[in-house]
């Protein structure tokens, strides 16, 4: 169907002849149609970054994609913050993190992803969204766009949006739930740490959401990227081409695929932050406060509180020996519970105690 559209937009293109004297309008501004096979979210991320880097500055283009089950978080987000991680490991659910700004969203293959790239000289942040809002009006949906440039239908958001802007270029791209698995997606936004950390990276806005099955049957991923290409021809040009792209076995786009599946993206990105938590022992309640940032411990207190009783001899030793251990260390499993290893080893319960608590809490499955 696409490629089909795409005959019929380059058929109408015809030879043009000008009479002397008569008023020549400017050729109509290039545009581009990329459609992904690929549901690798690492695969096709790396592609939308390759558009913007090395398409024409001038040029408008269109990249349709899907993904597998994944978060997408943005690229200030804090993963510990934003997602549940260990349920995610649970039910298959891979996290990714994009290069632009916005909140954490949930992908799988009864959504639709849609990317924008135009000059950013007329970028405009509804632009896009207004696109796409008329491609469903088109098929009887009475979505509109909120004042949080989201596509939303009855007060339900359907579609979120995020940005990107370079010296020449900007893009919008935005998700469009058709019929995801809303299930799957329930609590798999919802961190263990919920409450206990203080970020500085960009928070979530949870919105109510529905799928758009729910206000139309016939609406598929075929469909709804029909509509959509339809939209952008009538309000830039019709794409001389639509390319149905593999981004997965692209070899323009390995390395920042390569890149963007590292632990260094995916949790060494993330802005500093503090994890605080305590817990009660019969000996006495410790509080714990551990400081992170772009993914290494910078700064660890453990204690107990002013107010308290003397702690047993020796806690306050022990508590600087646990800091001092996890200073500089990884806010991965294995490097803290490696750090932990001579503690948790020693002949000491108390500190065998102390670290398998510690180790709990720092602890998030790398997914």
């Amino acid at each position: 169907m696409l490629l089909g559209l795409s005959l019929r937009c380059r058929a109408g293109l015809g030879r043009l002849h000008f009479r002397r004297g008569m008023h020549i309008s400017p050729p109509p501004p290039k545009t581009l149609c990329y459609v992904s096979v690929c549901t690798d979210p690492y695969a096709n991320l790396a592609f939308e970054d390759w558009i913007l880097r090395n398409s024409d500055p001038e040029s408008y283009v269109l990249y349709l994609w899907r993904n597998r089950p994944s978060i997408v978080i943005g690229r200030n987000q804090n993963p510990w913050k934003e997602c549940n991680l260990a349920l995610m490991a649970e039910r298959d659910v891979v996290l990714a993190r994009r290069s632009s700004g916005g909140g954490a969203v949930y992908h799988d293959l009864g959504n639709t992803n849609y990317t924008v790239v135009m000059p950013r000289e007329v970028f405009a942040r509804d632009m896009c969204a207004e696109m796409v809002a008329k491609a469903l009006q088109a098929s009887d949906i009475p979505a509109y766009v909120n004042a949080r440039h989201d596509v939303a239908v009855d007060g339900l958001k359907i579609s979120g949006s995020a940005f990107k802007l370079t010296k020449l270029r900007a893009f919008h791209h935005g998700t469009m739930l058709i019929e995801a698995d809303l299930t799957r997606l329930h609590g798999c936004l919802k961190s263990q740490a919920h409450g206990c950390i203080e970020a500085k990276g960009v928070a979530s806005v949870p919105s109510p959401v529905v799928n758009l099955r729910d206000y139309s049957l016939s609406l598929d991923h075929s469909s709804f990227c029909d509509s959509v290409l339809r939209q952008f021809a009538d309000a830039f040009a019709p794409p001389g081409n639509v390319a149905v792209v593999d981004t997965l076995s692209d070899p323009r786009t390995a390395d920042e695929r390569r890149r963007i599946q590292t632990w260094d993206w995916l949790y060494g990105q993330t802005p500093e932050f503090t994890h605080r938590f305590h817990r009660p022992f019969a000996w006495a309640t410790v509080f714990a406060s551990v400081t992170a940032r772009h993914g290494r411990i910078t700064d660890v207190s453990v204690g107990t509180a002013e107010s308290a009783l003397q702690p047993p001899p020796g806690s306050r030793l022990l508590f600087a020996d646990i800091a001092a251990r996890l200073k500089d260390v990884r806010y991965h499993p294995s490097d803290i519970s490696e750090s932990m290893m001579p503690l948790i080893d020693s002949d000491n319960p108390r500190a065998s105690e102390l670290c398998d608590w510690l180790i709990s809490n720092l602890s998030f499955p790398a997914v």
